[in-house]
Protein backbone atom coordinates (compact mmCIF):
# COMPACT_ATOMS: atom_id res chain seq x y z
CA UNK A 1 0.00 0.00 0.00
CA UNK A 2 3.05 2.30 0.41
CA UNK A 3 3.34 2.78 -3.27
CA UNK A 4 -0.15 3.36 -4.13
CA UNK A 5 -0.26 6.14 -0.72
CA UNK A 6 2.79 7.70 -2.65
CA UNK A 7 1.32 7.33 -6.31
CA UNK A 8 -1.89 9.20 -4.57
CA UNK A 9 0.31 12.15 -3.04
CA UNK A 10 1.90 12.86 -6.17
CA UNK A 11 -1.28 13.11 -8.33
CA UNK A 12 -2.26 15.60 -5.67
CA UNK A 13 0.92 17.81 -6.15
CA UNK A 14 -0.41 21.24 -5.79
CA UNK A 15 0.68 24.08 -8.53
CA UNK A 16 2.63 26.66 -6.92
CA UNK A 17 2.40 30.09 -7.23
CA UNK A 18 5.16 32.69 -7.59
CA UNK A 19 5.48 36.54 -6.39
CA UNK A 20 8.08 38.83 -6.68
CA UNK A 21 8.56 41.45 -3.59
CA UNK A 22 10.75 44.01 -4.28
CA UNK A 23 13.04 45.36 -1.07
CA UNK A 24 11.62 48.40 -0.19
CA UNK A 25 14.13 50.39 2.70
CA UNK A 26 17.34 50.58 4.49
CA UNK A 27 16.45 49.73 8.54
CA UNK A 28 18.81 49.49 11.17
CA UNK A 29 17.98 47.16 14.13
CA UNK A 30 18.13 48.80 17.62
CA UNK A 31 17.28 47.91 21.27
CA UNK A 32 14.19 48.41 22.49
CA UNK A 33 12.87 47.57 25.67
CA UNK A 34 9.09 48.07 24.40
CA UNK A 35 9.48 45.05 21.73
CA UNK A 36 8.51 41.37 23.44
CA UNK A 37 12.06 40.39 22.27
CA UNK A 38 14.26 43.27 22.90
CA UNK A 39 14.69 44.46 19.54
CA UNK A 40 13.13 46.94 16.41
CA UNK A 41 13.81 47.86 13.02
CA UNK A 42 13.88 51.81 12.32
CA UNK A 43 14.26 53.47 9.12
CA UNK A 44 17.87 54.24 7.92
CA UNK A 45 16.60 55.89 4.47
CA UNK A 46 17.83 54.23 1.05
CA UNK A 47 20.23 51.25 0.67
CA UNK A 48 24.15 52.12 0.10
CA UNK A 49 24.66 52.85 -3.61
CA UNK A 50 28.34 51.58 -3.22
CA UNK A 51 29.78 49.81 -0.85
CA UNK A 52 33.19 48.64 0.60
CA UNK A 53 34.81 45.97 2.65
CA UNK A 54 33.48 46.61 6.48
CA UNK A 55 30.24 47.95 5.41
CA UNK A 56 27.11 46.45 6.47
CA UNK A 57 23.06 46.93 5.93
CA UNK A 58 19.89 45.53 6.59
CA UNK A 59 17.67 45.42 4.07
CA UNK A 60 13.76 45.37 5.25
CA UNK A 61 10.99 43.66 2.16
CA UNK A 62 8.00 45.04 4.18
CA UNK A 63 6.76 41.83 4.60
CA UNK A 64 7.36 38.10 5.88
CA UNK A 65 8.80 36.29 2.56
CA UNK A 66 9.29 32.50 1.83
CA UNK A 67 11.17 32.30 -1.39
CA UNK A 68 14.82 32.85 -3.46
CA UNK A 69 16.87 36.55 -3.07
CA UNK A 70 18.33 38.03 -6.27
CA UNK A 71 20.59 41.08 -6.13
CA UNK A 72 23.24 43.10 -8.73
CA UNK A 73 26.26 43.45 -8.27
CA UNK A 74 28.06 45.77 -10.28
CA UNK A 75 31.61 47.68 -11.01
CA UNK A 76 31.83 51.23 -9.75
CA UNK A 77 33.51 52.42 -12.74
CA UNK A 78 36.85 49.91 -12.60
CA UNK A 79 36.87 46.30 -13.08
CA UNK A 80 36.01 43.77 -10.26
CA UNK A 81 39.49 41.67 -10.24
CA UNK A 82 38.82 39.73 -7.16
CA UNK A 83 35.51 38.01 -5.85
CA UNK A 84 33.07 39.84 -3.55
CA UNK A 85 32.64 37.96 -0.47
CA UNK A 86 29.25 39.03 1.06
CA UNK A 87 27.86 37.76 4.53
CA UNK A 88 24.17 37.24 4.66
CA UNK A 89 21.97 36.82 7.59
CA UNK A 90 18.13 37.09 6.77
CA UNK A 91 15.83 37.41 9.81
CA UNK A 92 12.07 36.86 10.24
CA UNK A 93 11.97 39.79 12.87
CA UNK A 94 14.47 42.05 13.97
CA UNK A 95 15.85 40.18 17.23
CA UNK A 96 17.44 37.51 14.88
CA UNK A 97 19.74 40.32 13.88
CA UNK A 98 19.88 41.81 17.30
CA UNK A 99 21.70 38.75 18.82
CA UNK A 100 25.19 37.70 17.62
CA UNK A 101 24.92 33.74 15.91
CA UNK A 102 27.94 32.76 17.57
CA UNK A 103 25.92 33.50 20.98
CA UNK A 104 23.48 30.66 20.28
CA UNK A 105 23.42 27.93 23.08
CA UNK A 106 20.33 26.11 22.12
CA UNK A 107 19.87 22.65 21.85
CA UNK A 108 19.02 22.25 17.91
CA UNK A 109 21.91 22.44 15.60
CA UNK A 110 23.25 25.76 15.00
CA UNK A 111 23.16 25.33 11.24
CA UNK A 112 19.00 26.20 11.19
CA UNK A 113 20.71 30.09 11.75
CA UNK A 114 20.17 31.46 8.62
CA UNK A 115 23.44 32.67 7.47
CA UNK A 116 25.40 32.25 4.91
CA UNK A 117 29.00 33.60 3.43
CA UNK A 118 28.76 33.68 -0.28
CA UNK A 119 31.86 34.16 -3.05
CA UNK A 120 30.93 35.97 -6.13
CA UNK A 121 33.18 35.96 -9.21
CA UNK A 122 31.01 37.64 -11.56
CA UNK A 123 29.40 40.89 -11.57
CA UNK A 124 25.72 40.83 -12.92
CA UNK A 125 22.40 39.36 -11.91
CA UNK A 126 22.76 37.31 -9.06
CA UNK A 127 20.24 34.78 -7.56
CA UNK A 128 20.95 32.67 -4.29
CA UNK A 129 20.92 28.88 -4.53
CA UNK A 130 18.88 28.56 -1.34
CA UNK A 131 15.20 28.99 -0.07
CA UNK A 132 14.96 31.77 3.07
CA UNK A 133 11.84 32.83 5.58
CA UNK A 134 12.69 36.51 6.29
CA UNK A 135 11.39 39.72 6.41
CA UNK A 136 15.22 41.47 7.04
CA UNK A 137 18.22 40.58 4.98
CA UNK A 138 21.74 42.02 6.38
CA UNK A 139 24.40 42.23 4.05
CA UNK A 140 28.00 42.42 5.41
CA UNK A 141 30.61 43.26 2.86
CA UNK A 142 33.46 41.15 4.56
CA UNK A 143 35.46 41.32 1.52
CA UNK A 144 35.33 43.91 -1.60
CA UNK A 145 38.68 44.38 -4.21
CA UNK A 146 37.55 47.78 -4.72
CA UNK A 147 33.95 50.12 -4.34
CA UNK A 148 31.17 48.21 -5.43
CA UNK A 149 27.58 48.45 -6.23
CA UNK A 150 24.67 46.05 -5.06
CA UNK A 151 20.93 46.70 -5.41
CA UNK A 152 17.70 45.96 -7.17
CA UNK A 153 17.31 43.40 -4.19
CA UNK A 154 14.38 41.14 -4.40
CA UNK A 155 12.70 37.99 -3.36
CA UNK A 156 10.55 35.66 -5.50
CA UNK A 157 8.23 34.50 -3.22
CA UNK A 158 6.57 30.85 -3.24
CA UNK A 159 3.36 29.11 -2.10
CA UNK A 160 0.83 27.07 -3.18
CA UNK A 161 -1.86 29.02 -1.40
CA UNK A 162 -4.25 31.12 -4.29
CA UNK A 163 -4.48 33.77 -2.16
CA UNK A 164 -6.82 35.38 -5.05
CA UNK A 165 -9.28 32.88 -3.35
CA UNK A 166 -8.93 34.96 0.14
CA UNK A 167 -11.88 36.54 0.93
CA UNK A 168 -11.62 39.54 2.97
CA UNK A 169 -13.66 39.71 6.12
CA UNK A 170 -16.90 41.33 5.80
CA UNK A 171 -16.93 45.33 6.58
CA UNK A 172 -17.59 46.27 9.33
CA UNK A 173 -15.94 43.07 11.31
CA UNK A 174 -13.87 44.60 14.52
CA UNK A 175 -10.66 46.21 13.53
CA UNK A 176 -8.69 43.63 15.97
CA UNK A 177 -9.81 40.84 14.13
CA UNK A 178 -9.40 42.07 10.81
CA UNK A 179 -5.57 42.15 11.84
CA UNK A 180 -5.22 39.03 13.87
CA UNK A 181 -6.98 36.87 10.54
CA UNK A 182 -4.59 39.00 8.32
CA UNK A 183 -1.61 37.69 10.25
CA UNK A 184 -2.92 34.39 10.53
CA UNK A 185 -3.60 33.91 6.48
CA UNK A 186 -0.15 35.11 5.84
CA UNK A 187 1.23 32.83 8.17
CA UNK A 188 -0.84 29.75 6.69
CA UNK A 189 0.24 31.20 3.28
CA UNK A 190 4.11 30.87 3.92
CA UNK A 191 3.79 27.58 5.24
CA UNK A 192 1.63 26.01 2.44
CA UNK A 193 5.12 24.94 -0.12
CA UNK A 194 4.42 21.39 -1.74
CA UNK A 195 2.96 20.26 1.88
CA UNK A 196 1.79 22.22 4.80
CA UNK A 197 5.25 22.71 6.07
CA UNK A 198 5.53 23.59 10.43
CA UNK A 199 7.83 26.65 9.79
CA UNK A 200 9.57 27.38 6.65
CA UNK A 201 12.55 29.03 8.32
CA UNK A 202 13.48 25.47 10.34
CA UNK A 203 12.30 22.27 9.72
CA UNK A 204 10.16 22.13 6.77
CA UNK A 205 8.20 19.22 7.48
CA UNK A 206 5.02 18.09 7.28
CA UNK A 207 3.88 17.14 10.96
CA UNK A 208 0.92 15.49 11.51
CA UNK A 209 0.00 17.99 14.44
CA UNK A 210 -0.01 21.25 12.40
CA UNK A 211 -1.46 19.17 9.45
CA UNK A 212 -4.64 19.07 11.27
CA UNK A 213 -4.73 22.65 12.17
CA UNK A 214 -3.52 23.85 8.63
CA UNK A 215 -5.84 22.26 6.72
CA UNK A 216 -8.80 23.30 8.82
CA UNK A 217 -7.74 26.90 8.39
CA UNK A 218 -6.65 26.33 4.69
CA UNK A 219 -10.66 25.08 3.90
CA UNK A 220 -11.81 28.45 5.51
CA UNK A 221 -8.96 30.50 3.69
CA UNK A 222 -7.67 29.37 0.44
CA UNK A 223 -9.70 26.16 0.02
CA UNK A 224 -6.77 23.91 -1.20
CA UNK A 225 -7.99 20.88 -0.81
CA UNK A 226 -5.37 19.32 -3.08
CA UNK A 227 -2.87 19.88 -0.53
CA UNK A 228 -4.92 18.21 2.53
CA UNK A 229 -5.36 15.22 0.48
CA UNK A 230 -1.76 15.08 -0.41
CA UNK A 231 -0.27 15.36 3.08
CA UNK A 232 -3.19 12.77 4.21
CA UNK A 233 -1.84 10.52 1.54
CA UNK A 234 2.18 11.18 2.77
CA UNK A 235 1.11 9.97 6.21
CA UNK A 236 -0.77 6.89 5.18
CA UNK A 237 2.11 5.81 3.25
CA UNK A 238 3.81 5.18 6.41
CA UNK A 239 1.74 3.19 8.26
CA UNK A 240 3.17 0.21 9.80
CA UNK A 241 1.52 -2.83 12.06
CA UNK A 242 2.43 -2.15 15.94
CA UNK A 243 3.43 1.08 15.66
CA UNK A 244 1.96 4.66 15.16
CA UNK A 245 2.07 6.68 12.62
CA UNK A 246 5.35 8.53 12.67
CA UNK A 247 5.21 12.46 13.78
CA UNK A 248 6.77 13.77 10.90
CA UNK A 249 7.50 13.01 7.56
CA UNK A 250 10.34 14.30 4.92
CA UNK A 251 9.65 14.81 1.30
CA UNK A 252 12.60 15.31 -0.07
CA UNK A 253 15.04 13.93 -1.75
CA UNK A 254 12.80 11.32 -1.30
CA UNK A 255 9.39 10.36 0.91
CA UNK A 256 11.30 9.09 4.33
CA UNK A 257 10.39 9.44 8.38
CA UNK A 258 12.11 8.81 11.17
CA UNK A 259 11.56 5.93 13.55
CA UNK A 260 11.17 6.52 16.91
CA UNK A 261 9.22 9.17 16.77
CA UNK A 262 5.58 7.70 16.82
CA UNK A 263 3.16 10.38 18.77
CA UNK A 264 0.15 8.78 19.83
CA UNK A 265 -1.39 12.18 19.97
CA UNK A 266 -0.73 13.07 16.78
CA UNK A 267 -1.98 10.05 15.12
CA UNK A 268 -5.26 10.39 16.58
CA UNK A 269 -5.54 13.75 15.17
CA UNK A 270 -4.13 12.39 11.70
CA UNK A 271 -7.62 10.44 12.25
CA UNK A 272 -9.47 13.63 13.17
CA UNK A 273 -8.09 15.21 10.16
CA UNK A 274 -8.94 12.46 7.92
CA UNK A 275 -12.59 13.64 9.46
CA UNK A 276 -12.32 17.12 8.77
CA UNK A 277 -11.16 16.52 5.53
CA UNK A 278 -14.65 14.65 4.83
CA UNK A 279 -17.18 16.81 6.47
CA UNK A 280 -15.80 19.66 4.33
CA UNK A 281 -15.43 17.62 1.06
CA UNK A 282 -17.92 14.90 1.50
CA UNK A 283 -15.09 13.00 -0.72
CA UNK A 284 -15.93 9.34 0.32
CA UNK A 285 -13.78 7.65 -2.25
CA UNK A 286 -10.66 9.22 -0.45
CA UNK A 287 -11.71 8.71 2.86
CA UNK A 288 -12.43 4.76 1.71
CA UNK A 289 -8.47 4.99 0.46
CA UNK A 290 -7.32 5.99 3.94
CA UNK A 291 -9.82 4.69 6.28
CA UNK A 292 -7.24 0.97 6.45
CA UNK A 293 -4.86 3.31 8.37
CA UNK A 294 -7.32 4.81 10.48
CA UNK A 295 -8.57 1.66 11.64
CA UNK A 296 -5.18 0.31 12.57
CA UNK A 297 -4.18 3.62 14.32
CA UNK A 298 -7.59 3.61 16.35
CA UNK A 299 -6.95 -0.62 16.69
CA UNK A 300 -3.93 -0.11 17.67
CA UNK A 301 -4.52 2.99 20.75
CA UNK A 302 -7.45 0.43 21.42
CA UNK A 303 -5.29 -2.43 21.88
CA UNK A 304 -2.43 -0.69 24.54
CA UNK A 305 -4.90 0.23 26.63
CA UNK A 306 -3.89 -0.45 30.02
CA UNK A 307 -5.63 -2.49 32.84
CA UNK A 308 -7.77 0.44 34.04
CA UNK A 309 -8.59 1.31 30.35
CA UNK A 310 -6.47 4.48 30.14
CA UNK A 311 -4.28 5.38 26.92
CA UNK A 312 -0.40 4.20 27.47
CA UNK A 313 2.78 6.09 26.77
CA UNK A 314 5.09 4.43 23.96
CA UNK A 315 8.34 3.65 25.70
CA UNK A 316 11.06 4.22 24.17
CA UNK A 317 9.87 7.78 22.39
CA UNK A 318 7.83 10.42 22.45
CA UNK A 319 5.53 10.05 25.57
CA UNK A 320 2.77 11.96 23.36
CA UNK A 321 3.05 16.00 22.68
CA UNK A 322 0.27 17.92 23.53
CA UNK A 323 2.63 21.33 24.28
CA UNK A 324 6.02 22.08 25.08
CA UNK A 325 5.26 23.29 28.24
CA UNK A 326 8.23 22.05 30.63
CA UNK A 327 7.82 19.17 32.93
CA UNK A 328 4.25 18.30 31.47
CA UNK A 329 2.58 15.14 32.48
CA UNK A 330 1.08 13.40 29.56
CA UNK A 331 -1.12 10.91 30.47
CA UNK A 332 -4.37 12.39 30.96
CA UNK A 333 -4.31 14.84 27.82
CA UNK A 334 -3.07 11.74 25.54
CA UNK A 335 -6.27 10.01 26.91
CA UNK A 336 -8.43 13.02 25.90
CA UNK A 337 -6.65 12.67 22.75
CA UNK A 338 -7.61 9.39 21.94
CA UNK A 339 -10.84 9.88 22.54
CA UNK A 340 -11.16 12.81 20.54
CA UNK A 341 -10.22 10.46 17.87
CA UNK A 342 -12.17 8.04 18.69
CA UNK A 343 -15.05 10.12 18.61
CA UNK A 344 -14.32 11.86 15.10
CA UNK A 345 -13.76 8.13 13.54
CA UNK A 346 -17.26 6.95 13.87
CA UNK A 347 -18.89 9.00 11.30
CA UNK A 348 -16.26 7.73 9.19
CA UNK A 349 -17.25 3.91 9.63
CA UNK A 350 -20.90 5.13 9.28
CA UNK A 351 -20.33 6.75 5.88
CA UNK A 352 -18.26 3.59 4.83
CA UNK A 353 -20.92 0.97 6.08
CA UNK A 354 -18.95 -0.63 8.74
CA UNK A 355 -22.07 -0.51 10.98
CA UNK A 356 -19.84 -3.25 13.11
CA UNK A 357 -17.30 -1.71 13.87
CA UNK A 358 -18.60 1.42 14.41
CA UNK A 359 -20.58 0.18 17.45
CA UNK A 360 -17.14 -1.59 18.47
CA UNK A 361 -15.69 2.13 18.15
CA UNK A 362 -18.95 3.37 20.22
CA UNK A 363 -18.55 1.12 23.02
CA UNK A 364 -14.58 2.00 23.49
CA UNK A 365 -15.42 5.77 23.37
CA UNK A 366 -18.02 5.33 26.34
CA UNK A 367 -15.73 2.91 27.79
CA UNK A 368 -13.05 5.18 27.37
CA UNK A 369 -14.74 8.50 29.35
CA UNK A 370 -15.62 6.12 31.93
CA UNK A 371 -12.23 4.69 32.78
CA UNK A 372 -11.17 8.61 32.64
CA UNK A 373 -13.77 9.52 35.41
CA UNK A 374 -13.16 6.80 37.73
CA UNK A 375 -9.13 6.99 37.61
CA UNK A 376 -8.14 10.29 36.58
CA UNK A 377 -10.48 12.93 37.80
CA UNK A 378 -9.88 14.25 41.55
CA UNK A 379 -14.03 14.72 43.21
CA UNK A 380 -12.47 16.66 45.80
CA UNK A 381 -10.80 19.19 43.45
CA UNK A 382 -13.54 19.31 40.47
CA UNK A 383 -11.01 18.77 37.70
CA UNK A 384 -8.10 16.22 36.58
CA UNK A 385 -5.10 16.38 38.52
CA UNK A 386 -2.27 13.94 36.62
CA UNK A 387 -0.98 11.79 39.30
CA UNK A 388 -1.16 8.81 36.42
CA UNK A 389 2.49 9.06 35.44
CA UNK A 390 5.43 6.62 35.57
CA UNK A 391 7.89 6.93 38.35
CA UNK A 392 5.58 8.13 40.68
CA UNK A 393 3.90 5.14 42.64
CA UNK A 394 5.51 2.89 45.60
CA UNK A 395 6.48 0.27 42.82
CA UNK A 396 8.51 2.12 40.86
CA UNK A 397 7.28 2.66 37.06
CA UNK A 398 3.50 1.54 37.90
CA UNK A 399 0.88 3.11 36.92
CA UNK A 400 -1.40 4.73 40.03
CA UNK A 401 -4.99 5.52 39.95
CA UNK A 402 -6.57 8.60 41.98
CA UNK A 403 -7.56 6.89 44.96
CA UNK A 404 -4.29 5.19 45.36
CA UNK A 405 -2.43 8.22 44.88
CA UNK A 406 -4.30 10.17 47.28
CA UNK A 407 -3.90 7.30 50.05
CA UNK A 408 0.05 8.46 49.92
CA UNK A 409 -0.62 11.65 50.24
CA UNK A 410 0.86 12.48 46.55
CA UNK A 411 -0.67 16.25 45.23
CA UNK A 412 -0.15 15.34 41.27
CA UNK A 413 0.10 17.72 38.72
CA UNK A 414 -3.03 20.35 37.90
CA UNK A 415 -2.52 21.52 34.06
CA UNK A 416 -4.80 23.39 31.85
CA UNK A 417 -3.83 20.82 28.87
CA UNK A 418 -5.23 17.96 30.79
CA UNK A 419 -8.40 20.06 31.37
CA UNK A 420 -9.19 20.94 28.01
CA UNK A 421 -8.46 17.52 26.29
CA UNK A 422 -10.64 15.84 28.87
CA UNK A 423 -13.71 18.17 27.84
CA UNK A 424 -12.28 17.40 23.66
CA UNK A 425 -12.46 13.98 24.81
CA UNK A 426 -16.05 14.10 25.95
CA UNK A 427 -15.61 13.50 29.67
CA UNK A 428 -16.57 16.76 30.91
CA UNK A 429 -19.03 18.97 29.91
CA UNK A 430 -21.08 21.78 30.78
CA UNK A 431 -20.76 23.83 33.77
CA UNK A 432 -18.20 21.35 35.25
CA UNK A 433 -16.29 21.20 32.70
CA UNK A 434 -16.34 25.39 32.34
CA UNK A 435 -15.56 25.40 35.46
CA UNK A 436 -12.17 22.96 35.59
CA UNK A 437 -10.89 25.00 32.36
CA UNK A 438 -11.35 28.04 34.47
CA UNK A 439 -9.94 27.00 37.49
CA UNK A 440 -6.55 25.61 36.41
CA UNK A 441 -6.09 29.19 34.10
CA UNK A 442 -6.50 31.22 37.32
CA UNK A 443 -4.70 28.38 39.27
CA UNK A 444 -1.00 30.22 39.92
CA UNK A 445 0.51 26.95 40.50
CA UNK A 446 -0.96 25.13 37.17
CA UNK A 447 1.00 24.36 33.82
CA UNK A 448 -0.30 26.77 31.27
CA UNK A 449 -0.13 26.77 27.48
CA UNK A 450 3.37 27.51 25.96
CA UNK A 451 2.41 27.47 22.15
CA UNK A 452 -0.24 28.68 20.15
CA UNK A 453 -1.01 24.69 19.10
CA UNK A 454 -2.11 23.95 22.96
CA UNK A 455 -4.14 27.43 22.54
CA UNK A 456 -5.82 26.54 19.94
CA UNK A 457 -6.99 23.17 21.89
CA UNK A 458 -8.09 25.45 24.08
CA UNK A 459 -10.24 27.58 22.78
CA UNK A 460 -11.82 24.84 20.47
CA UNK A 461 -12.95 23.17 24.40
CA UNK A 462 -14.18 26.97 25.17
CA UNK A 463 -16.31 26.80 22.41
CA UNK A 464 -17.82 23.43 22.37
CA UNK A 465 -18.68 24.36 26.39
CA UNK A 466 -20.35 27.39 24.66
CA UNK A 467 -17.89 30.08 26.17
CA UNK A 468 -18.35 32.12 22.92
CA UNK A 469 -17.11 35.14 25.04
CA UNK A 470 -14.09 33.12 26.67
CA UNK A 471 -13.22 31.95 23.69
CA UNK A 472 -13.40 35.34 21.47
CA UNK A 473 -11.57 37.54 24.21
CA UNK A 474 -8.76 34.63 23.95
CA UNK A 475 -8.28 34.88 20.71
CA UNK A 476 -7.98 38.63 21.41
CA UNK A 477 -5.21 38.47 24.31
CA UNK A 478 -3.14 35.54 22.92
CA UNK A 479 -2.61 35.99 18.97
CA UNK A 480 -3.76 39.94 19.26
CA UNK A 481 -0.47 40.19 21.71
CA UNK A 482 1.54 38.96 18.60
CA UNK A 483 -0.06 41.52 16.50
CA UNK A 484 0.65 43.82 19.15
CA UNK A 485 4.12 43.25 19.19
CA UNK A 486 4.38 43.84 15.03
CA UNK A 487 4.11 40.37 14.27
CA UNK A 488 3.91 39.89 10.39
CA UNK A 489 3.05 35.95 11.28
CA UNK A 490 2.37 34.54 14.23
CA UNK A 491 5.27 32.54 16.30
CA UNK A 492 5.94 29.12 17.22
CA UNK A 493 6.70 29.77 20.94
CA UNK A 494 4.86 32.90 23.08
CA UNK A 495 4.08 33.67 26.55
CA UNK A 496 3.40 37.15 26.98
CA UNK A 497 5.80 38.71 29.52
CA UNK A 498 8.22 35.67 28.84
CA UNK A 499 10.84 36.64 25.84
CA UNK A 500 13.53 33.93 26.85
CA UNK A 501 10.82 30.84 27.02
CA UNK A 502 11.96 28.19 24.47
CA UNK A 503 11.44 24.71 23.60
CA UNK A 504 15.24 24.68 22.23
CA UNK A 505 16.73 26.46 24.82
CA UNK A 506 17.28 29.74 23.26
CA UNK A 507 14.59 31.66 21.37
CA UNK A 508 17.46 32.45 18.40
CA UNK A 509 16.18 29.12 17.08
CA UNK A 510 12.55 29.71 16.85
CA UNK A 511 10.30 29.66 14.26
CA UNK A 512 8.38 33.13 13.77
CA UNK A 513 5.99 31.67 11.19
CA UNK A 514 4.58 28.53 12.12
CA UNK A 515 2.38 26.21 11.04
CA UNK A 516 0.14 25.68 13.90
CA UNK A 517 -0.41 29.41 14.99
CA UNK A 518 -2.62 30.09 11.86
CA UNK A 519 -5.92 29.04 13.54
CA UNK A 520 -7.50 32.15 14.75
CA UNK A 521 -8.72 32.58 11.14
CA UNK A 522 -10.59 29.08 11.09
CA UNK A 523 -12.09 30.06 14.31
CA UNK A 524 -12.79 33.83 13.48
CA UNK A 525 -14.15 32.92 10.07
CA UNK A 526 -16.10 29.94 11.41
CA UNK A 527 -17.60 31.64 14.52
CA UNK A 528 -17.31 35.09 15.14
CA UNK A 529 -17.99 36.49 11.63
Amino acid sequence: MKDFYLKRAEENLPPMYYETVASERNVRIVSDEASFLGFSALPDGKIPAVVKTGDRFVVDFGRHCVGRVSFTMWDNGRYIDAPVRLRMRFAEVPYELGRDHASYHGGLCSSWLMEDIFNFDRIGRIELPRRYSFRYLEVTVLATPRPTRLYDFSVVCETSADVSKLVPLPEGTDPELVAIDRVAADTLRDCMQSAYEDGPKRDRRLWSGDLRLQALTDHVLFGNDMLARRCLYLFAAAVREGKYLPGCIYQYPAFSFDNGMEIPDYSMLWCTAVNDYFEKTGDLETVRELFPVVKNEIGLAIDTLDENGIATLPEGGWPGFIDWAPGLEHVTAVHGAYLYGLEHVIPLARALGEDALAEKWEKALKDGRAAAMEQLFDAESGAFINTYEKGTAAVEGAFVPQAAKRATGSKGQFSVQSQVWMVLGGVLGGEAGACAIKKALADPDSVKPVTPYMHHYLVEAMLKLDMRKEALSHIKSYWGAMVRYGADTFWEVFVDGEPEKSAYNDPLMHSFCHAWSCSPSYFIRKYFV
